[in-house]
């Protein structure tokens, strides 16, 4: 059997295997010093409790929060602050799980937050996936500009690295920066963008643009004439990518091999180096096993998504592919129309 000699051939499939474990919540938003999120059943309601209301939120309920006594865990993503769950569900306070944000640092940062609990499979049986929703109060349109401003304490010859919503300084020569501040107005992409200093200086100079080799990180290089002792600031503006332009595709490399015993329709997430798969009809799903080449990349667009049956003799499909709307998950499902269960193995390609 194919599954047995995918089991024997680890020179073929290089990685071991992944614990199957996906959230059953995610959030993503921008936050300025302290917001609140109270989780109840499938509803979400967020509360600022100081500074201003988080913006640009979006979140994904894979499951509800079940009425009953609860473990919820949780996984910071993204984010420079300090995230805490600061109640779990009781009886006490109507099964509510409120968690807590806190942003420090002057200006915005985006976080993406993950919770995890056990999902109450009666509860969950009527329950339909919404798919991603958003605050109705913050535009969803991309900007056509963003910008950073960056401002220190200079005495002598630094390098500001910028990626995503965080600088960094290091000394070239002189001493190390004091003061430094960071605002941005929008996240620096994960894409290539040209970005320009707003005010033309000849003591700061842009010295690398935002590159897939590195990363997406917008290097400015300040000369002690700028500082000279002294707060020394400059603002990076680029245009946002176009949402609506096709990204350039990449060809389909292989990223993945699952594998497992099916009885009516399965549908499997994979995200990143880990897939969950949930029985739609049928028997449960048994055997089940993972093998990746590769993560699914987080953050990278125009992937070109593709999937291979192996063994089987039902039907194998992509449902979504991955995008930044999903926070880059793809799902594809197994469809097995006869008696009984039948062994299953499925190249996933990315």
């Amino acid at each position: 059997m194919i599954i047995r000699a995918l089991a024997l051939l680890p020179a073929i499939l290089p990685i071991c295997m992944v614990a199957a474990e996906v959230p059953q919540f995610l959030w993503e938003g921008d936050v300025d010093q302290t917001v609140t999120l109270y989780i109840r059943g499938d509803q979400l309601k967020t509360a600022s409790t100081r500074g201003v209301p988080a913006e640009h939120q979006r979140w994904r309920f894979f499951r509800p929060l079940p009425d009953s006594r609860n473990g919820v865990r949780q996984e910071v993503q993204s984010g420079r602050g300090a995230v805490v769950i600061t109640q779990q569900p009781t009886l006490a306070n109507s099964y509510l799980a409120a968690v807590q944000i806190d942003d420090p640092q002057d200006g915005r940062s985006h976080y993406s937050i993950a919770l995890y609990w056990e999902s109450d499979p009666d509860t969950a049986h009527n329950w339909k996936d919404r798919g991603w929703q958003s605050d109705s109060s913050a535009p969803r349109a991309k900007t056509p500009t963003g910008r950073l401003t960056w401002r220190g304490h200079v005495d002598g010859d630094v390098m500001v690295e910028c990626q995503s919503t965080s600088c960094r300084s290091s000394v070239i020569g002189g001493m190390p920066v004091s003061r430094e501040r960071t605002r941005f107005t929008r996240p620096l992409p994960q894409a290539e963008v040209a970005v320009s200093l707003v005010t033309a200086n000849p003591y700061i100079q842009v010295q690398d643009q935002p590159l897939p080799s590195n990363d997406y990180t917008a290097r400015v290089r300040i000369t002690d004439e700028c500082g000279g002792k002294k707060d020394c600031s400059f603002t990076l503006e680029w245009r946002q990518p176009d949402a609506e332009a096709t990204p350039e595709k990449t060809p389909a490399q292989r990223g993945l091999v699952w594998s497992g015993r099916v009885s009516g329709t399965v549908r499997v997430m994979v995200r990143g180096a880990s897939t969950m798969s949930e029985v739609l009809s049928g028997g449960p799903t048994t055997n089940e096993q993972s093998f990746f080449d590769r993560p699914l990349p987080l953050r990278q667009a125009g992937l070109t998504p593709a999937v291979r049956k192996l063994q089987g003799r039902g039907d194998v499909s992509i449902v979504e592919e991955p995008s930044e709307k999903n926070s880059y998950t793809l799902l594809f499902e197994i469809r097995d129309p006869g008696r009984g269960a039948d062994d299953y193995a499925v190249e996933v390609d990315w």
